[in-house]
């Protein structure tokens, strides 16, 4: 099924708050031509439950900012412990 762009669904509509943050994926980086993609560390999963009501602010937040769910916790997590 192919996605859809719902806009500014909730534009003048107060029931309708945060729906295009679930619905549109946030914006990625576009790397220059010519230019390799910098190396990642190595990385392992590790699960996190979160209820669901900050779960949706987390991709509220994200959305409004341009970055994803993982990023947001990422950074928050890099900046309480200085790592």
């Amino acid at each position: 099924m192919a996605k859809k762009n719902l806009g500014d669904i909730e534009d003048n509509n107060k029931n309708l708050g945060g729906v295009s943050a679930l619905f549109n994926s946030p914006s990625k980086e576009v790397t220059a031509k010519g230019q390799a993609p910098l190396p990642e560390e190595e990385t392992v999963t590790y699960p996190l439950r979160l209820k669901k009501g900050a779960l949706k602010a987390l991709k509220i937040l994200g959305a409004q900012k341009g970055i994803t769910v993982r990023e947001l916790i990422l950074s928050v997590i890099e900046k309480e412990y200085d790592l």
